[in-house]
């Protein structure tokens, strides 16, 4: 069986969090932790989260903690492989752009759709790993079959300078 997908949600308003969490709980089989400051997620990337949801303004409840590109930044450092979206009431283009920048996978910003907007993107990614998965395999499955297929000419060749091979077999 599959290991449960974990998922950090990292919001400093908790009511959000919460019900991201209850919304992603009935939708997706997942471990799913809450932190409210980036730097509690952080001091967490240990437990290795598939995915994190981050929020942009991260200090209504420490003022002096940093914003989700910062932790972002500290994300990617330690556990670049980790998908990261952005859930935030920001709608500025540039600081969407900057996330991308950086390395999340999508912004999306807090409004009615943005938790099936989520949803659509833990789908995506899922789908896009499936994906990758099958572009490797089929990759290894046509170097195999080319090298076969090589193999053979070449037997055939070495056989005909050889004189392995008859001109006329007898069984035509």
């Amino acid at each position: 069986m599959a290991a449960l997908k974990k998922i950090f949600l990292v919001d400093d308003d908790h009511n959000n969090n919460e019900m991201l969490k209850m919304h992603l709980s009935s939708k997706f089989n997942l471990e799913i932790l809450t932190f409210s400051t980036g730097e509690d997620c952080v001091r967490n990337i240990d437990l290795n989260p598939d995915y994190i949801i981050l929020d942009y303004n991260l200090n209504s409840v420490k003022t002096e903690a940093a914003n989700g590109i910062d932790i972002l930044k500290k994300i990617k450092e330690l556990k670049p492989e980790v998908f990261v979206l952005f859930l935030s009431g920001q709608d500025k283009i540039e600081v969407a752009v900057d996330t991308i920048k950086y390395g999340a996978y999508d912004y999306v910003v807090k409004n009615q759709s943005s938790f099936l907007r989520i949803e659509n993107c833990l789908v995506n990614i899922h789908k896009n790993i499936r994906l990758q998965y099958l572009a490797k395999a089929y990759r290894f499955a046509t170097f195999l079959l080319g090298g076969i297929l090589l193999g053979i000419v070449v037997m055939a060749i070495l056989f005909k300078i050889f004189g392995i091979s008859a001109i006329n077999p007898g069984w035509i």
